[in-house]
């Protein structure tokens, strides 16, 4: 989540009357119309000509933000905390050059200070989501789950919020917490796949342990939905194809296997349970096939071809008599 958005908080009655109003005036101008470049080339003139500037060095390094010069930007607010540390607006600007600097601990020990300023819930909100991102790219899940829930607390319906703070859940364990956030974000986004994905795997896993609980129905059910939308997962077809199997449903277990080794040929076990449907439907030739195929990686596989290849021979003596 890159932020480089910084709202210009300056007293405009505070500014120094040493500073050259023209070049002031000049420069806010250019930067209320988004002519940044301008407007930094007239605040470096500005802070070049009086150093202890720091509203000049807060401006400037918001321009720099807004240009994407992040080591310029670090420097500008520095020098602004330099001559004056309690402000918020510079701890957070600080703060932001780093994060898009990827210093993420850096970022994270600028925004406990930029926290202690923070007045209002939207500067709050800004600590918060900005400090839990940075957890988040550092993979401190736990962290990051705090922070971001702080800033959800504050205002919701943040896309970005939702989907790290889902994912940050997802990655501790907190599956429901995790489940409604990466769900809030699919609202939000339709298409994100990130979500996608781990609404998918959470589906996944829930069949999964519904096969493991025996409740075969409804791994039926969360693996057809899940295979909606990956039509080509090997695994997913081959669990399908055990909840139909002991369900007793054979011919859709046989499906569901054969679509498992279409997107797996060396899907060993796919191989073994369906030489088992065939050898119980008496298809023996058909079994000896895929016991074979699966023999390669199964010591058990290479029992069941021989006892296939002798019914094979029973049965072919049975046709001589």
């Amino acid at each position: 989540m890159k932020k480089t958005s910084l709202v210009l908080l300056v007293l405009f009655a505070l500014v120094s009357p040493l500073v050259a109003q023209g070049d002031f005036q000049r420069g806010i101008s250019f930067y209320r119309q988004g002519q940044y470049a301008k407007a930094a080339s007239e605040f470096e003139q500005l802070v070049a000509a009086n150093a202890k500037y720091e509203d000049g060095w807060r401006i400037l390094g918001d321009c720099y933000l807004k240009l994407k010069k992040y080591n310029e930007a670090t420097n500008a607010f520095q020098k602004a905390l330099q001559l004056d540390n309690n402000q918020f607006v510079s701890n957070f600007g600080l703060a932001l050059a780093y994060y898009n600097s990827e210093r993420y601990r850096d970022a994270i020990a600028t925004l406990a200070r930029a926290e202690r300023l923070a007045r209002t819930p939207k500067d709050q909100y800004q600590v918060y989501r900005t400090r839990g991102s940075a957890y988040f790219n550092l993979q401190a899940f736990e962290e990051a789950a705090a922070d971001l829930a702080k800033a959800n607390s504050i205002q919701r319906a943040n896309y970005q919020d939702s989907l790290q703070l889902g994912i940050a859940y997802y990655n501790i364990g907190n599956v429901a917490e995790a489940e409604k956030f990466l769900r809030q974000a699919l609202a939000l986004s339709g298409n994100s796949v990130e979500a996608k994905k781990y609404l998918a795997q959470m589906d996944y896993a829930r069949a999964i342990s519904a096969i493991e609980k025996k409740d075969f129905a409804k791994a039926t059910s969360l693996l057809r939905t899940h295979l909606n939308e990956h039509p080509q997962d090997g695994d997913a077809w081959f669990n399908l194809g055990l909840a139909r199997l002991f369900s007793n449903d054979m011919k859709g277990a046989e499906e569901a296997f054969q679509e498992s080794i279409k997107n797996q040929p060396d899907n060993w076990q796919a191989h073994d349970r369906l030489g088992y449907i065939y050898e119980k439907n008496k298809s023996y030739q058909k079994a000896l096939q895929h016991y074979r195929k699966a023999s390669a990686q199964s010591a058990q596989a290479k029992n069941s071809v021989a006892r296939v290849q002798e019914r094979i021979r029973r049965q072919q003596q049975q046709g001589k008599s």
